[in-house]
């Protein structure tokens, strides 16, 4: 984080900044501490669809009997408080990412009650990572031949970004590490079956758009050799909302990166959201 702007951070009740706030959960030892978290970015400043995100996260947090001490509607206030004090610090042209985490650290000793964290904090957004994947698009392989040579956000050194398609027990397709993924065939959106996969907002946002656009979806249970034949594919998620792929094990995915459908897809959002986040990223790098 840049030492010169140092954000403000929510822990436990306490605005304070970042780096005491990491201080503070390293000494207490829950800067370790496993947890449910969610994130969301902004466009001009304004957090996209925050109440999503927070539904998911409490969603999580009920099912396993976790108390963040706060109600959602209290989390969303003070995540909007947070951000605000936080945009006023980004350069023209950044937006923030923006980051929830509920941690639970076992107690110390017998009868004492697990102590919960609640952390809201934002840094900018880095384009860096994947604005290239929007005029490139990015590379898929399916774990039997995802192989060395990657590095851990699973892109070699100034080459296309490289996500692994993952696969049930049967071979059929289900999501990419921190991503869903569709394809298109015939003008059609082909959607891995959702019992396989762990729908995010931005893929029931793209949902929103496809119907919107007028464009059919069939949900089932896909293969690598039905990606192998598709029009063109994408991935779908919360910081760069679409990516293009470009090719599934060295096959390429269409003619075009972006596909005419992919486009068609980014334009809607980019109408929603107000704004032209894809230059955006590519002028941020």
């Amino acid at each position: 984080m840049n030492e010169q702007r140092e954000f403000l951070t929510f822990l436990n009740g306490q605005v304070m900044p970042h780096s005491q706030a990491a201080l503070e959960l390293q000494r207490s030892g829950a800067g370790s501490a496993g947890g449910f978290y969610d994130g969301e970015r902004t466009f001009n400043g304004r957090i996209f669809k925050l109440r999503k995100h927070l539904e998911r996260l409490y969603n999580g947090l009920k099912y396993s009997g976790i108390d963040p001490g706060m109600t959602m509607e209290e989390m969303e206030r003070i995540t909007n408080s947070i951000v605000e004090s936080n945009a006023v610090l980004l350069a023209p042209g950044e937006e923030l990412s923006v980051t929830q985490i509920v941690s639970v650290v076992p107690p110390k000793s017998e009868g004492q009650e697990p102590e919960v964290n609640v952390v809201i904090y934002c840094e900018p957004l880095d384009f860096s990572t994947f604005a290239r994947g929007y005029v490139d698009g990015v590379r898929l392989v399916t774990p039997s031949t995802y192989g060395a040579g990657l590095s851990e956000d699973g892109s070699k050194a100034g080459g296309p970004q490289v996500f692994p398609l993952m696969t049930n027990q049967d071979g059929v397709i289900t999501e990419c590490k921190g991503a869903n993924f569709m394809f298109a065939k015939d003008g059609r959106i082909k959607l891995p079956d959702r019992g396989n996969v762990l729908p995010g907002v931005s893929m029931h946002t793209v949902l929103e758009l496809v119907e919107s656009l007028g464009l059919g979806v069939d949900e089932g249970e896909y293969s690598p050799f039905d990606v192998y034949e598709a029009d063109e594919a994408f991935v779908s998620s919360t910081r760069y909302c679409m990516l293009p792929v470009a090719s599934l094990n060295g096959y390429a995915l269409g003619k075009d990166i972006p596909g005419p459908l992919t486009s068609r897809l980014l334009d809607a959002w980019r109408e929603q959201v107000g704004m032209d986040f894809v230059q955006q990223a590519l002028d941020g790098i």
